[in-house]
């Protein structure tokens, strides 16, 4: 019985992609709207409701570049201290390895939150993606609009669009200072490559796909901007000025009176 119940792994993927499918389909019976805006709306349905783990993200990533020069200062002790105990390289590591886990949770740090939201953007984005790629072609043959009526033929603007849009967009968002290096600068240049080298592949898909990926890339730099200008980072404190040293003389302790003498009778 279990061998009967377990499903083979062709018919795993057969269900996976309709159950996405079947999500779009409910969804526009559900508010009546044509495809072409049927597609966008639930695209940025399913990233608004991902944006809690950005925000999540957001303020890890501050606490850890507060928690920055202290790391670098244990960094610099520990490199004195293997200078020093060069035989004690076990010794060292574990003591950095105790101080950078000391200094993040005392700032309340987890680099791990940094990756929540590729860990729940990507995959959604790719199971939303395959259901826009299940869609049957008779039911979104007529659901286009403007120079697109058919959303299940190709296009030749639909594909230009959006890779600009996304080359765009990576050049925003993931820009890094000029003249030093940086993974953000490093993911960008990897991102943008990797637009160009497919765009034969992009113009081999279907006009609603395009409506899919627009919407996405639209919903990326809109709530970027938006995190730019309502999510800024509190202003740093001004460190308090040291006062110099004055030249002139320290003042003189002030003098006691004498008390007056007793006669003698």
């Amino acid at each position: 019985l279990a061998r009967r119940a377990r499903r083979p792994p062709h018919q795993r993927t057969r269900t996976f992609i309709p159950d996405a499918t079947q999500l779009l389909v409910d969804f526009q019976t559900t508010t009546g709207l044509p495809w072409y805006a049927t597609i966008p709306c639930a695209t940025i349905a399913v990233r608004g409701a991902l944006v809690p783990a950005s925000l999540i993200a957001r303020r890890h990533g501050r606490r850890i570049n507060l928690a920055a020069p202290h790391l670098r200062k244990l960094q610099q002790l520990a490199a004195e201290r293997s200078k020093e105990k060069p035989d004690d390289k076990i010794g060292t590591a574990r003591l950095l390895t105790t101080g950078i886990n000391g200094i993040l949770k005392l700032h309340g740090a987890r680099p791990a939150f940094l990756l929540l939201p590729f860990a729940t953007t990507l995959p959604s984005m790719i199971y939303l993606a395959l259901g826009v790629r299940g869609l049957p072609e008779d039911m979104i043959a007529e659901g286009g609009c403007l120079w697109f009526p058919d959303l299940s033929a190709t296009d030749v603007y639909l594909p230009c669009f959006c890779v600009a849009a996304a080359y765009a967009n990576l050049e925003r968002q993931l820009a890094a200072p000029p003249g030093k290096a940086s993974i953000a600068g490093a993911a960008k240049n990897i991102g943008q490559l990797a637009l160009i080298a497919t765009m034969p592949v992009t113009f081999g898909l279907p006009s609603g796909f395009h409506l899919f990926w627009l919407s996405s890339t639209a919903f990326t730099a809109l709530s970027g901007e938006a995190f730019r200008v309502l999510d800024r980072p509190p202003p740093v404190p001004p460190s308090s000025p040291v006062a110099a040293p004055s030249k002139e003389a320290p003042p003189r302790p002030p003098r006691r009176r004498k008390g007056k003498k007793k006669r003698r009778s």
